[in-house]
């Protein structure tokens, strides 16, 4: 059902050269298809960017690079034009919170995932019968 193979985790500075890079082609392209009217689209857009980024990174490094990353790049190139970043109170607040969470969710998921392989093994190894070695009498641990 899973496949085994995971992809390759980029080091934390080349995944912030890549999320700068995806992050401003991205919001310089949806800047100039949407109006800040509709913001919501381009965060739409940028969040899946942010996304594909996200998967290339693995934990917390991934999440503190990538998420404030891609929102500086949305609140200067889409959200108030021209590279200018500004702040807007409780709704940059929001689209921030927004960015961090889809850069977390491929985590997430790992995470998710490998708790299911993993149960999925210890049922499979619970029906297995277990027969442990002795250890020779004159190691210390046979004296446990």
């Amino acid at each position: 059902m899973f496949q085994d193979s995971a992809p390759v985790d980029m080091p934390t500075p080349l995944l912030f050269v890549l999320a700068f890079g995806v992050a401003a082609a991205a919001s310089v392209f949806v800047g100039a298809v949407t109006t800040p009217k509709h913001a919501a689209v381009g965060l739409v857009l940028v969040g899946a960017a942010c996304l594909a980024v996200a998967r290339r990174g693995r934990g917390l490094r991934a999440v503190l690079v990538v998420g404030p990353v891609f929102w500086l790049c949305f609140d200067g190139f889409v959200e108030h034009r021209y590279g200018v970043l500004g702040w807007s109170g409780a709704t940059d607040a929001w689209r921030l919170a927004a960015l961090v969470a889809v850069a977390a969710l491929p985590g997430f998921t790992r995470a998710l995932r490998g708790l299911w392989t993993a149960r999925r093994r210890f049922r499979r190894a619970s029906l297995e019968w277990y027969e442990p070695e002795m250890p020779e009498r004159k190691h210390p641990s046979a004296w446990n």
